[in-house]
């Protein structure tokens, strides 16, 4: 009796051993798995990406992209371009590890990731939330060092039929990011239109209307010329871009030239003020208040249909 129960003993603890050996084994394989892991086919599930970059534990920019009502927005208030958009989510659907950083120069990786990385946060529809940095380019520029938070095994990723590293499609550079839009309107969706020319209200100018179906106005109470006035709202067709954003610095002591805004009838109003470029005759900058930390430079070729002056509403056609 005593035997059998010493062999049940044996035979229970070595059932455990096992058990604990393949369980440790499962459990490592599990953690190898997820340190390896930087593709994320489900994309059409991620609601928000969070884009940090740092030096040591110093941010230097952040970008918070939102999916919102079939776009993608910056935080809440400007809507994303969608081909960097674009672009990232194929990047995180495809992107694999082509091997593990060799023994060898895994401490001084790990020491590059730690001094300088883009620390990426992806956030999924059912409440999965995922992480991992980014890097700098490997030697060869084909592949883009990566790591998992808790491992210390970085990796080489690669885009298969990607002739380049990843590390600029994660930037959170806002210029990348946003499309320059200084505003979205159709002439049908407009109330009032109003320029303000700094120092010359003679040349300044308000249109409006009373109604939808009703007809154009000045404020000024002077006639209009029809076909002045067509010509004029036909800028008035959809997005309306300036050509690159710049920093507010640029503004610094420089004169307002110009001031205009947009009603529309559903109530969002559209603001912003025009500066003469101090280094160039071809182009403007653009201040929004509407979104008042974005400032651009726009050229004159685009900006000027629509910056008549209040006589060319009533200076007929020739």
């Amino acid at each position: 009796m005593r035997v059998n129960i010493t062999l049940i003993l044996f035979l229970l603890v070595l059932a455990v051993g096992i058990g604990v050996v393949w369980w440790g084994g499962w459990l490592a394989a599990r953690q190898a798995e997820a340190e390896r892991r930087f593709q994320f086919p489900d994309t059409a599930n991620i609601v928000e990406i969070h884009l940090v970059e740092k030096q040591e534990d110093t941010v230097f920019f952040a970008l918070r992209l939102v999916r919102r009502e079939g776009s993608w927005w910056i935080g809440d208030t400007l809507e994303a371009f969608m081909q960097p958009v674009t672009s990232l989510l194929q990047t995180l659907a495809q992107q694999m590890p082509r091997a593990p950083v060799a023994s060898p120069a895994v401490r001084n990786v790990l020491e590059f990731l730690r001094s300088r990385r883009i620390e990426v946060t992806l956030y999924f529809r059912h409440g999965q939330k995922e992480m991992f940095y980014v890097g700098g380019p490997t030697p060869d520029q084909l592949a883009t060092y990566m790591l998992r938070p808790g491992s210390s095994q970085p990796y080489e990723v690669f885009l298969p039929g990607l002739e380049g590293y990843l590390t600029p499609r994660y930037r959170p550079d806002l210029s990348v990011w946003q499309s320059n839009k200084i505003f979205t309107a159709l002439a049908v969706e407009l109330r009032a239109i109003q320029l303000d020319y700094f120092g010359k209200p003679q040349e300044s100018w308000r249109l409006e209307r009373l109604a939808p179906n009703t007809p154009w106005q000045l404020a000024s109470g002077e006639a209009l010329d029809s076909a002045r006035l067509s010509e004029y709202l036909l800028a008035y067709s959809g997005p309306f871009y300036a050509d690159d954003l710049v920093s507010p610095d640029s503004l610094a002591d420089l004169p307002t030239f110009a001031d205009m805004r947009l009603e529309l009838w559903s109530g969002k109003v559209y603001h912003w003020s025009l500066y003469l470029h101090p280094n160039s005759p071809l182009h403007y900058y653009v201040r929004l208040w509407h979104s008042p930390y974005f400032c651009y430079v726009i050229g004159r070729y685009t900006m000027d249909r629509l910056l008549y002056r209040r006589a060319d509403f009533l200076r007929p056609l020739r």
